[in-house]
């Protein structure tokens, strides 16, 4: 779809929409992520892998909250700003979603890539919810079977390194594999929030 230099404006009803679809599905994703943290922990042979919300004593629910409720701000503003940085993605990466995850950069806020770093940047936004609930069901399934994938790979790469470097050996490519098959949904999103679709 080409889209000319007048549909590059954002439907500010729509965002609005989609900030509020989405803070409710953070909320959701992470009440399920973190309530069955707490019923995984009941097994005696379980632990919190996220080293982020435990203490000396374990893990901390209060903590978990406070990070949940800090970290929904931190997306929500990389949310409103890959909203409203929309209208410089470019058709070829709205048409190619997946190809755009090819061209490396370190700086998403950069002129030069903003041709495609806001579809990223929603992207990982909307992979934050899957990542979460993904998380909820291997706490569901530690709670009943006493072990999971995620919690197994968590263990070996902490045994191998430290609780900190295993979580994020095993969790950042994760999101970033979640993200990547986000981006069609996000292509989509920004075709829709720019006035497709009608």
């Amino acid at each position: 779809m080409a889209v000319s230099n007048t549909d590059l404006r954002i439907s500010f009803r729509r965002a609005a929409w989609l900030i509020g679809i989405y803070a409710l599905a953070y909320l959701v994703a992470s009440w399920l992520d973190l309530s069955t943290t707490a019923l995984a922990l009941h097994r005696p042979e379980a632990s919190e892998g996220n080293v982020y919300a435990t203490d000396a004593a374990g893990y901390v629910s209060a903590k978990a909250w406070l990070i949940t409720i800090a970290g929904g701000l931190v997306v929500g503003a990389f949310l409103i700003w890959s909203i409203f940085a929309a209208g410089a993605v470019t058709d070829v990466w709205l048409a190619n979603p997946i190809r755009s995850w090819a061209k490396f950069y370190v700086n998403p806020w950069s002129r030069g890539v903003r041709d495609r770093s806001p579809l990223h940047m929603m992207s990982f936004v909307i992979a934050f919810v899957p990542l979460r609930l993904i998380a909820a069901l291997n706490n569901i399934l530690i709670a009943s079977t006493g072990t999971a994938p995620l919690g197994k790979l968590v263990g070996l790469a902490s045994r191998a390194t430290s609780p900190t470097i295993g979580f994020w050996i095993v969790l950042a490519p994760l999101f970033y594999v979640l993200a990547i098959a986000a981006a069609p949904v996000a292509a989509r999103l920004i075709i829709w929030l720019r006035g497709g679709d009608r």
